[in-house]
């Protein structure tokens, strides 16, 4: 390099370390003024250090709300290092984390992601950027997690601000842990959990030791939690002193400085004093909020959207509608690109054009609400038919969200936080079915309750059908790989710091993982986001003759029924008495999920209640069917319909008179990956069955008690047998799972408080467990069905708009089309009856709802049943998931081997007739 270039780079550099100075003074204009004078020196002689204060310079301008200049700063940045190919990873790393950054306050969320993606991929290239920019990494790691809780990510958020945490922790910048624990506590809100929000927001607070913007936000934070949970006046306490401190630090400040944190305050402000009915206190912070972004900010960005929805709800509490209506649409067309049409009240965006789809999505709901407030206040079917429409368009943009999702966890809390929307769909759109009875409205109909249950298990059937058609196999055994350490490590102790850090490392890795299949892949991401939903003439050439689908959605005092057959879809409102429903549900339960003792049965007029509200208004529709695929509502989904009573004489069981299976959709249902039988023999794992065999471990866990007839069970069913030490989780999970059946004759555990440990047990017991993570990573696409004569392997935790997530649900994400399960704890003698019944009918080819039907009846008539004559004892075991037979089909067995038996013959015949005329020659030419 030239002397004269040394001595600019030299003076860049001592101009740079002024302007740093500056800025660590808080003189935010001085140090631009010596960031610039830097700049000019080597823009034009030294690429690099240009390149770096292009950073430097970005960053001036984005804290100045400038992120279009910061943005083309980065992209000059990038201009002056791409020819070079000798620049410094830590450069290049500081460009791309920096574009992530600025095209997030864009609103560009796959530019964000694709450069948020190069720095990932960059930092995994060379782990010593980590050492050499430690706080610029921290900040990397803390800006997507902060950004991924927002778009509904909760789970790849946690992952990020735990590897910004442990960054902290590691180059001892513990000044930044005030800011990520605030971070957490904003996860933690979003996901609904507001304790633990609190929690990490009192934990930043003291962490804090300045008095600025951060402090600011964090006391708004705490006061924003404590409104969660419904503390207001504490709530207001915290709103005043970040209202006094963001005060004292706007003094001499410009009118713009701190703004975006002053309207953003005064919002929460609003909402809390409107909890309490203070409207005119409410209406005064949401009125300067609103006033000061429009005048200063413009009309665009997540944060006027999330004002004027708080305007809206200000306007409704007030009874005016329709302010509230203008409002809400003003909200959406905040957070749209293309604003084109959408001054009209009832006008929905195209959801290409959002720059915030969560809070877009918010509005629209919001907004389809108010439109059927509206036309109950006043009849008029304009009102209803833009409700109808928009609550559609919410669906659709909800499912849109949802693929951006990458873990099951996420995906099952953005169920439970948005649970009440496809309720308020079908209310709506039933109402104008009703006045407008047609195929259109009722097709929506039908797909809106496909949307209503266990959506997270549908985006997990969907990537596990596109994967293998989309992603090369060593790709997907690396995620296969990843996510069994994942699994393995999450089972170590949290005080276990080597195996937490590692375990972020792996969630990192996975994440990065799937950002690639969907950066790399198109046809990966293309498929992801394609519309396949089963249509209802679909499902109608489905269904046999003798079947019916019925599917059941509760919305307050109405039981919302779909019933569809070969000949006919019908969709009827029920009223119910919605207390009277809950108790007889609990009481049912309480009969149900608890061990009579051989005592008596009292559950015969809740279940006959359940029954003239659930099953006596379709029965006409029902007349002549003896198979019902039923999906019921997440707030019952426990309830088991097999004992559900006609009441016209006693013990008149549904289950004496149809076949039932349980469907999450009948999509999900029907729409299984087609596989011929296996022709390999059952797998039966029975690691109980000898008492002998738990010598060791029954002292120790009570849990690993003999189970006296599961030898027997075993080996009533053959196939290949597994008993005792034989049957431990490594011989299980080496064995193939091509299988028409794997049966579980064992002990399982289900926590209702963390799903992810509910485990089935294998010999010995105390430690070979497969979780519920662990079955999650089985391949069981194979498996035509597993039987989990476990105890409670289809009980769980109940989540809104997803239903229990159990053992059997974990066996159908991990591709089991089939599964028959226990709700509650199973008694020994009878499961095992039913068990080999079972089996026997498969044997002979049997459907399985039909077998299963069959195995009951079959005990309601053995010799054991007077003594287990309580539904206790033989109601727990259902079938989740597709009922079509599983066994190899044995006249089509038959039938090739006769075809071969004959094929051979004419080959005997025909290589027989030409030795003869070989020989016949032969004789010839002698003679």
């Amino acid at each position: 390099m030239p002397r004269l270039t040394w001595a600019q780079a030299a003076l860049s550099d001592k101009y740079r370390q002024r302007a740093e100075s500056l800025y660590g003074e808080g003189k935010y204009e001085k140090a631009i003024i010596w960031y610039e004078k830097a700049f000019g020196l080597v823009q034009h002689s030294d690429p690099v250090r240009a390149a770096n204060l292009c950073v430097d310079l970005s960053s001036m301008d984005y804290m100045k709300n400038h992120t279009r200049k910061a943005t083309d700063r980065c992209l000059l940045g990038l201009r002056y290092i791409n020819p070079l190919k000798t620049a410094p990873d830590s450069v290049r790393f500081k460009l791309f984390s920096s574009l992530g950054t600025y095209y997030i306050a864009l609103y560009r969320n796959d530019s964000a992601l694709y450069y948020f993606h190069k720095a990932n991929a960059l930092l995994a290239q060379n782990p010593r950027i980590e050492a050499q920019i430690a706080l610029y990494v921290l900040y990397h790691f803390n800006n997507q997690g902060s950004w991924f809780f927002k778009m509904g990510n909760y789970t790849r958020s946690l992952s990020y601000l735990a590897k910004s945490r442990e960054l902290a922790i590691k180059y001892n910048l513990s000044e930044e842990i005030s800011y990520i624990e605030s971070n957490l506590a904003g996860c933690y809100s979003a996901m609904g959990v507001v304790k633990e929000a609190l929690a990490h927001r009192l934990l930043a607070n003291k962490f804090y030791r300045k008095r600025d913007i951060r402090k600011c936000g964090n006391l708004s934070g705490i006061g924003w939690a404590l409104y969660g949970l419904k503390r207001y006046s504490e709530a207001i306490s915290y709103f005043d002193q970040s209202e006094r401190l963001i005060f004292e630090l706007r003094l001499g400040k410009k009118t713009t400085d701190y703004l975006s944190d002053q309207i953003h305050l005064w919002r929460m402000m609003s909402n809390c004093y409107r909890a309490v009915n203070q409207l005119s206190t409410s209406d005064h912070f949401i009125d300067q909020a609103t006033r000061l972004h429009y005048q200063y900010i413009g009309n665009q960005g997540s944060l006027l959207a999330q004002v004027l929805l708080e305007k809206g709800k200000l306007y409704e509490a007030r009874n005016e509608p329709e302010r509230a209506l203008r409002s809400y649409q003003a909200a959406i067309r905040a957070v749209c690109r293309d604003t084109t049409g959408l001054t009209n009240n009832w006008r929905n965006p195209s959801a290409e054009t959002a720059s915030d789809e969560a809070t877009l999505l918010l509005a629209a709901t919001h907004k389809a609400a108010a439109l059927k407030k509206q036309y109950d206040a006043t009849h008029k079917n304009t009102y209803l038919n833009a409700s109808v429409d928009t609550y559609r368009y919410c669906v659709r943009l909800q499912q849109r969200i949802r693929h951006g999702i990458d873990t099951d966890q996420s995906q099952v809390i953005f169920s439970d936080r948005q649970h009440a929307l496809v309720p308020d769909a079908i209310a709506a759109t039933f109402e104008a079915y009703q006045h407008q009875p047609g195929t259109a409205l009722r097709e929506a109909l039908f797909q809106l309750f496909e949307q209503a249950q266990a959506s997270s298990l549908r985006e997990a059937f969907l990537l596990n059908t596109i994967k293998p058609q989309t992603i090369p196999g060593p790709m997907l055994e690396r995620e296969q790989r990843l996510k069994k350490r994942i699994s393995e490590l999450k089972k170590r102790s949290v005080s276990d710091t080597a195996a937490s850090t590692e375990l972020t490392a792996c969630q990192l890795q996975w994440h990065q993982l799937m950002e690639t299949f969907r950066q790399d892949y198109p046809a990966y991401y293309r498929l992801n986001y394609q519309d396949v939903a089963m249509s209802s003439r679909a499902l109608q050439q489905q269904l046999g003759h003798q079947a019916a689908y019925i599917a059941y959605v509760r919305r307050g005092a109405s039981l919302f029924i779909l019933v569809v057959t070969d000949g006919a879809i019908d969709v009827i409102r029920q009223p119910i008495d919605a207390a009277r429903f809950d108790e007889q549900l609990v009481k049912l339960s309480q009969e149900l999920y608890h061990d009579p003792v051989l005592g008596r049965y009292n559950g015969t007029a809740y279940a006959a209640g359940l029954y003239a509200a659930c099953i006596e208004p379709i029965r006409k529709q029902l007349a002549g069917k003896t198979r019902l695929v039923i999906s019921r509502d997440w707030s019952f989904n426990f309830l088991p319909f097999e004992v559900l009573e006609t009441g016209r004489q006693s013990r008149d069981y549904l289950t004496r008179h149809v076949a039932i299976a349980y469907a999450f959709s009948a999509q999900s249902f029907f729409d299984v990956h087609q596989r011929s039988a296996s022709t390999n023999p059952v797998l039966v794992m029975a690691p109980f069955a000898r008492a002998e065999a738990l010598e060791s471990t029954v002292n120790r866990q009570g849990t690993a008690q003999t189970l006296a007839s599961s030898e027997a069970e075993a080996r009533s069913i053959g196939g290949d047998v597994l008993i005792g030490p034989e049957a431990n989780l490594p011989n299980f999970l080496q064995t193939s799972f091509d299988r028409p059946v794997i049966y579980f004759a064992t002990h399982a555990k289900t926590d209702d408080a963390d799903p992810a440990n509910s485990y089935i047990a294998f010999y010995p017991g105390e430690t070979d467990k497969l979780y519920t993570d662990d079955i999650y990573n089985l391949s069981l696409s194979s498996t035509g069905l597993a039987v989990l004569g476990a105890c409670e392997t289809g009980s769980g935790q109940i989540r809104k708009g997803e239903g229990i997530l159990s053992l059997a649900r974990a066996f159908a994400y991990a591709g089991c089309p089939s599964v028959v399960t226990t709700l509650w704890k199973a008694n020994d003698e009878t499961t095992s009856f039913l068990t080999i019944r079972l089996h026997h009918y498969l044997e002979e080819g049997m459907s399985t709802d039909r077998a299963l039907q069959q195995a009951r009846l079959d005990f309601f008539e053995s010799p054991i049943f007077p003594k287990y004559d309580h539904p206790y004892y033989w109601a727990n075991y259902t079938l989740l998931g597709n009922y079509d037979p599983v066994m190899p089909d044995g006249d089509q067995s038959m039938a090739v081997w006769w075809l071969l038996l004959v094929v051979g013959i004419g080959l005997l015949v025909f290589w027989q007739r030409k030795r003869l005329v070989r020989t016949l020659r032969e004789k010839e030419q002698v003679a």
